[in-house]
């Protein structure tokens, strides 16, 4: 049986690596993506509620449009993305590389991006049982919320005061109602609120009515039943070690800040022929950690991918607006774009 082999595996599924895939699918190159965690976005979910000034052309934006544009922008391309996959053990073979899951789940490629963090973000969960099986249950740190799409919902927030202070400033603008309940005595910046919000304080959550695998109503602890659409939980998170061992190959590590990153340069290459680092995995001299440089990152790496694959191939791509590849999509888009 003949075993599948990519031209790249990115290993990371955060800004860096999402952009990484983009640029990879530019270049037509075979891509998959493994991701250790349930969603896509990396750590832009831990404060999709703040706007971001710092990426340029994107100033002012949400830091959840930002996650969803750039998950929409790797799925441009047919990439394979796999999630709840950690990959635990990279090999040197010869032909490339292969990749083992904790679920032994082999996978081989020409090359590797990897592009994960220094830990495995997990929320902190509801102690209810059968939580984890609602539809309609979203938790902050992780699942990355298009404000928009709960236009006209019924929408609880549950958890920390500040955060969930932030989300209800944005959803009151387009919810039919927003529900805050909390342990605290005090939510932050309440008299921001319009009078579709609902303030429950020294509360807590302690079941659910469902129909099916969907919320339809929440049981309060002073007894109270309401009903709602979707309930959003931030009650923090909790970083996983993500630690991969390299089987038959070491990498350099440089310490910085107290951990041990990834020794790459500036062109994301590093002492093994083939595996690219990107994001914050990795560390050099003069690195830049900001959003928008570990973008800059993933263009370079698919850059760097295509001429380990073939020494041929141009470093330097068409830009999107000449971009033959894109032809089709600009031409629909032109026709309907503001509709």
């Amino acid at each position: 049986m003949t075993k599948e082999m990519y031209d790249v595996v990115i290993v990371g599924g955060g800004p860096a690596g999402l952009y990484s895939s983009f640029s990879c699918g530019m270049r037509q190159l075979n891509v998959k993506l493994i991701e250790a965690s349930a969603t896509l976005g990396g750590r832009l979910p831990l404060y999709q509620e703040q706007f971001i000034w710092d990426l340029g052309g994107a100033q002012g934006q949400l830091a959840s449009d930002i996650a969803a544009n750039l998950i929409a922008g790797a799925k441009q391309f047919p990439t394979e993305i796999v999630l709840d996959q950690k990959v635990a053990t990279i090999r040197k073979e010869e032909t490339g590389f292969s990749l083992t899951t904790q679920d032994n789940l082999t996978t081989y490629a020409k090359t590797v991006i990897l592009a994960s963090s220094l830990g495995i973000i997990q929320p902190r969960k509801l102690k209810i049982d059968g939580s984890d099986s609602y539809s309609n249950l979203h938790y902050l740190v992780v699942d990355v919320i298009k404000f928009r799409a709960y236009a006209n919902q019924i929408v609880l927030l549950y958890g920390n005061p500040d955060s969930i202070s932030d989300y209800a400033i944005l959803l009151q603008n387009v919810a039919k109602s927003v529900i805050l309940v909390t342990k605290k005595s005090e939510l932050p910046n309440s008299e921001q609120f319009l009078d579709n919000v609902s303030i429950f304080t020294n509360t807590e959550l302690t079941s659910f009515k469902a129909d099916e695998h969907v919320i339809s109503s929440v049981t309060l602890s002073d007894g109270q039943e309401v009903l709602v659409s979707h309930v959003f939980v931030h009650l923090g998170m909790k970083r996983e070690a993500s630690a991969i061992t390299f089987d038959n190959f070491e990498l350099a590590t440089v310490d910085q800040h107290g951990h041990a990153f990834i020794q790459n340069q500036p062109d994301t290459t590093t002492d093994i022929p083939g595996l690219f680092v990107v994001g914050d995995l990795g560390g050099y001299s003069g690195k830049n950690y900001m959003l928008a440089a570990c973008l800059a990152e993933g263009a370079e790496a698919a850059a760097q991918v295509a001429i380990h694959l073939d020494e041929t191939a141009q470093r330097q791509l068409i830009v999107s607006t000449h971009n033959a590849i894109f032809k089709e999509k600009n031409d629909a888009r032109r026709l309907t774009y503001f509709n």
